[in-house]
């Protein structure tokens, strides 16, 4: 296994962990209430615990259909070759040089440029790109940022981002009102990485570095913005508030403008 995909690995799985430890902890405090002052006695333990077991099974399996609903809005498509024939074309061979199974392609109304790939699991990935980055980028530039998201699947950083903001970011997907509740705790989990490190790994497999940041120069000429739920932001390439507009010094500690971004790739 990959040193990478295995570090992304582990720290997914202890969100997991935690998620079950939180629900099973909560079952016993309610079954040893239950035991004590209702008539179901010792009873109340295990149909406590098993009560707990469903529900953290529950929320696992609702987190990641949310999020697929959120980033699949109406007017979205889930397109096909026939659909994006470029789009298609570029994926499925950096699929093969990456060395990662298609994912689900889906294509966001949205006119701002910029895209994301998600999924707990790198076999089942979904990668998003807006409608305004499919107009606003040249082949080579959007095989660069093709190539960006897949690597992000192939490292385990997809699953790993997506199985953070589904877990400890799980109550501002379904309420986007109390982010700034889980705001500092779903940053702190995505500060594993940053985007310096993504974009490195990126332009290694393709070996040309100006092809990104030539998409990231044209992307932040076109904006970036999305109007989606801010707990999704760790996930998108260039965070929705790396714009002209943004202070460099607002972003989390993970994530950078796109103007040094770009400085950056250029001196590869």
């Amino acid at each position: 296994m990959d040193p990478l995909f295995a570090i992304y690995r582990s720290r997914a799985d202890k969100l997991v962990a935690e998620l079950w430890a939180v629900h099973l902890v909560a079952g016993t405090v309610a079954g040893l209430l239950c035991a004590l002052f209702t008539s179901l006695r010792w009873w109340a333990m295990p149909i406590a615990l098993v009560g707990a077991c469903g529900l953290a099974l529950f929320w696992l399996g609702i987190g990641e259909r949310r999020l697929r609903s959120v980033m699949d809005p109406a007017g979205s498509t889930q397109c096909n070759p026939a659909d994006e024939p470029r789009l298609a074309n570029i994926v499925e061979g950096m699929c093969l040089l990456v060395g990662v199974e298609r994912p689900t392609l889906v294509v966001h109304p949205a006119a701002a440029a910029n895209a994301m790939a998600f999924g707990r699991r790198p076999e089942r990935s979904t990668l998003v790109v807006t409608q305004g980055l499919l107009e606003a980028l040249n082949r080579i530039e959007l095989e660069a940022v093709v190539a960006r998201l897949l690597t992000q699947i192939r490292d385990g950083r997809a699953a790993y981002l997506t199985t953070a903001v589904t877990t400890v970011g799980l109550p501002a997907l379904l309420w986007p009102a109390v982010w700034p509740l889980v705001q500092a705790r779903t940053e702190r989990e995505a500060s594993t990485g940053s985007d310096f490190d993504d974009d490195a790994e990126a332009v290694r497999l393709t070996r040309y570095p100006p092809g990104l940041a030539d998409a990231l120069e044209t992307m932040s000429a076109t904006g970036v913005r999305t109007d989606a739920p801010r707990v999704t932001w760790p996930l998108w390439l260039a965070d929705p508030r790396a714009d002209a507009a943004v202070d460099p010094a607002g972003l989390p500690d993970y994530r950078a403008d796109l103007e040094t971004r770009v400085a950056v790739l250029r001196e590869f």
